[in-house]
């Protein structure tokens, strides 16, 4: 039995897991990334936003075998590392929709959809994680964060197609996005 019930897993989870870890990775996103030249598609806010991820769960694997040795690597492995990675891209794909927003009607409600997305996506998907996480190591756990998992996939390649067919950079023959990115300059 886990101390203090279900409201102490739900505030572990999401406030303690989801919302900590993901503002930190989204301050390393928007305060380091944010403003780079380089960063000049919305593709680039994904691929941004896994790569700091990877950062993240390198560094919280590092700590987590420090204290619990070797015999859970395989879990983190192919769970942690990449709902990490996925967390990240969905943080990443608003960050670059919010960068390249197109200017219209709806600009300023959309802008703030996006802002709120861009860190409460990652928090829910962090936090359903972990929350599945909290109710014990069994079958029904590991099928739970199995498919949490590949709605995640579904949800983050949904973005990158997305962002792919936003980009300056894309294939002629593939078909413009929703929203409008400024020409590459220098390309």
């Amino acid at each position: 039995m886990h101390l203090g019930g279900e409201p102490a897993r739900l505030f572990e989870a999401f406030v303690l897991c989801g919302l900590i870890e993901e503002l930190a990775k989204g301050i390393m996103l928007i305060a380091a990334v944010y403003h780079w030249r380089e960063f000049d598609e919305p593709l680039d806010g994904l691929v941004y936003g896994v790569a700091i991820a990877l950062g993240f769960a390198t560094f919280e694997n590092y700590l987590y075998l420090s204290s619990h040795g070797v015999a859970i690597a395989w879990k983190r492995a192919l769970f942690a590392v990449p709902a990490h990675a996925l967390f990240g891209g969905s943080m990443g794909y608003y960050a670059g929709r919010v960068k390249f927003m197109a200017k219209g009607l709806r600009l300023t409600r959309d802008l703030f959809r996006d802002r709120v997305l861009c860190l409460a996506l990652p928090v829910l998907f962090h936090g359903a994680y972990n929350y599945a996480l909290l109710h014990g190591l069994s079958w029904f756990t590991w099928t739970a964060i199995s498919l949490l998992s590949l709605g995640f996939w579904f949800f983050v390649l949904r973005r990158v197609r997305r962002a792919q067919r936003a980009s300056p950079f894309r294939p002629k023959t593939m078909l413009p996005s929703d929203f409008h990115v400024p020409p590459a300059q220098g390309v």
